[in-house]
């Protein structure tokens, strides 16, 4: 994610939406306390904390860096030093997108009064709005808006800054530097030389397939062949049984023209002139 240049949240004496003046030793006690590990401060708009991940109520990105310092503030026309809180942001595409536009660049941060219960100040989210002062005492404590942006705090001890006049801005993508712009120019004379040239990869050599030993083969005649071969050697069984089907046929001829004797009986030859056998009448 994109990250944003230091920029300042709030400076001590400003006034914070419950009235109270914010103290320099809070500002250290923030420092002291961040710690992205223990607690990640979001970015949302205008302090709503949707509950859908799309916008424009969803999360902007991460608080991920706080410092303090102290700055020269012109007040009345005087120069005054006062502690001031900077933090850094890693924006997501919905930031980064919002602010090409130039819109919501002013931070409004909501602060715990007894954070994770150490009796002193922690930062616990962040806003960016349109107008400096839409967060800010007039807006909060002396309207009719105040309890509308009490409910989107996330505890009701916590208050909310002023929105500070102190634009968020991206950081540049980086620049090539002096030593890497003469490494450029080195690298091409060389490569005008023909050093440090890739060598070409060789292609590999496709072998062309080899054509198949029976490529020529003629289907035809080795049927002829084949068929020639089967023929001749069924030839000599069929002549066989056509021989024994013709000797079958002779035998059966011969036997339905022949006369049998086997059981057939002679014919009667008479007396015989036995007078044994002769009949007593």
């Amino acid at each position: 994610m994109a990250k944003t240049k230091w920029f300042r949240c709030f400076v001590e004496g400003a006034t914070a939406s419950d009235g109270r003046v914010i103290e320099a030793d809070w500002i250290d006690q923030i420092v002291a306390n961040f710690n992205t590990a223990t607690y990640m401060p979001r970015v949302n708009c205008e302090h709503i904390k949707g509950f859908s991940p799309e916008p424009p109520f969803n999360a902007y990105g991460d608080v991920t860096e706080v410092k303090a310092s102290t700055d020269d503030i012109v007040i009345d026309g005087k120069t005054e030093k006062r502690r001031a809180l900077y933090a850094r942001v890693e924006a997501n595409d919905q930031l980064v997108a919002i602010r090409k536009k130039g819109q919501k660049a002013f931070p409004s941060v909501e602060l715990s009064p007894d954070f994770a219960g150490t009796g002193k100040v922690g930062l616990v989210g962040m806003a960016v709005t349109d107008n400096p002062a839409s967060l800010g005492t007039e807006a909060l404590n002396f309207s009719a808006l105040k309890p509308m942006f009490d409910g989107r705090k996330q505890h009701p001890s916590n208050f909310f800054t002023a929105a500070e006049v102190d634009t968020i801005e991206l950081e540049a993508a980086p620049e090539a530097g002096l030593g890497a712009t003469i490494a450029a120019a080195i690298a091409q004379g060389f490569s005008s030389l023909g050093f440090g040239k890739k060598e070409e990869p060789t292609p590999p050599v496709v072998e062309t397939p080899k054509a198949p030993a029976n490529d020529n083969f003629d289907v035809a005649a080795f049927s002829n062949v084949i068929g020639t071969q089967i023929a001749g050697a069924v030839k000599p069984i069929a002549d066989g049984l056509a021989s024994l089907k013709a000797e079958f046929a002779t035998i059966k001829g011969t036997l339905e023209t022949t006369e049998s004797t086997s059981f057939s009986r002679g014919p009667a030859t008479g007396g015989g002139g036995n007078a044994a056998h002769e009949t007593d009448c």
